[in-house]
């Protein structure tokens, strides 16, 4: 089994990078945000985690092969978007949507929701979204929400001393929903204060985007 699939229950020192705060509208390029990306490249570890509310350090091996990946940032109230050259990954994913499309290339998009289907920015960001795909240029849109994988109980038992992270991973392969608990810095092996324990690892079944245009979440 390869990546992302095997990644459950391992663990990645890596730390989730949001993007650029504020207004960047002139930035936008047909009502989207592109060039908000950074690649990855990261050690994957195996290790037994310690008990919980133990002060014990992790013992970790290095397993190989490395996760490489392109990061599409999530900035509140705007669409970023990146080419699908390789396995992309973005988050955190709430109520986000993340779409796949074609325009020249196959394209993802992370539809960067706020804190409700009714803010300001939520509203602000379907709308340009929902512009953007009726262009000529662009077709075959399907997609999903990495947190409806996830039930309320699963991300409670992730928990440790903050919530856990929902990230989305796109690749030619698939789609899937990704977990990710942070470990208490107690926890971390010497050296390490970014690490992430990949709790759970779901395939997803992307939509056409008729069925998600349908939906009440995403009216405005």
């Amino acid at each position: 089994m390869a990546y992302p699939q095997d990644l459950s229950g391992k663990y990645i020192e890596y730390r989730i990078e949001m993007g650029a705060t504020g207004k960047m509208d002139s930035r936008l390029v047909n009502g989207v945000l592109p060039n908000q990306t950074t690649r990855g490249t990261v050690a994957v570890y195996t290790g037994d985690p310690p008990p919980s509310n133990s002060q014990q350090r992790l013992d970790l091996t290095k397993t190989q092969p490395q996760l490489s990946f392109t990061w599409l940032k999530y900035c509140a109230g705007y669409v970023t978007t990146a080419p699908l050259a390789s396995t992309v990954m973005t988050g955190p994913m709430t109520g986000c949507y993340l779409c796949r499309y074609k325009e020249g290339g196959t394209q993802i998009a992370h539809i960067g929701t706020a804190h409700g289907s009714d803010d300001p920015k939520s509203i602000e960001v379907k709308r340009a979204w929902l512009s953007f795909v009726e262009r000529s240029e662009v077709s075959g849109v399907t997609g999903g929400s990495p947190a409806d994988y996830f039930f309320v109980g699963e991300l409670q038992k992730a928990m440790s001393l903050a919530p856990p992270t929902i990230v989305g991973c796109l690749s030619e392969a698939g789609a899937y929903a990704i977990l990710l608990a942070p470990v208490p810095r107690s926890q971390c092996p010497a050296g390490m204060n970014q690490l992430l324990r990949v709790a759970d690892v779901k395939k997803m079944r992307l939509q056409p985007w008729a069925t998600i245009a349908a939906m009440r979440r995403f009216r405005v």
